[in-house]
């Protein structure tokens, strides 16, 4: 197993524990944002904003820097396997570098 497998199973272990009862079957997964998929994520949130009509650069960098962490980061998914549930897929990110959960965006 590598040391980026290693991290993704720690990533997806740190949602679990932060959570707590989490039902069996729930589909667990994780995927790691470097600095080019941030950097793509920004580029995402600009159009995002630019296109609702935010036009001053100082709003829309503020908008983006509350959404987009700049460190590198774990995205976990969790959704329930069950087919039932109806509950949407829950998303939290973990900071690769502390292993803790990241403030939900604003």
């Amino acid at each position: 197993m590598t040391k980026r497998e290693l991290d993704q199973k720690a990533a997806i272990m740190t949602v679990i524990r932060y959570l707590g009862d989490i039902p069996p079957g729930t589909r667990c997964s994780a995927v790691f944002f470097d600095s080019e998929r941030i950097r793509r994520e920004k580029e995402f949130y600009m159009k995002l904003y630019s296109d609702s009509g935010v036009q001053d650069p100082e709003v829309l960098r503020a908008m983006v820097a509350a959404n987009v962490p700049e460190d590198p980061y774990w995205l976990v998914s969790l959704k329930a396997g069950d087919g039932i549930s109806q509950d949407a897929t829950r998303l939290h990110r973990v900071d690769d570098r502390t292993g803790k959960i990241l403030n939900e965006p604003t």
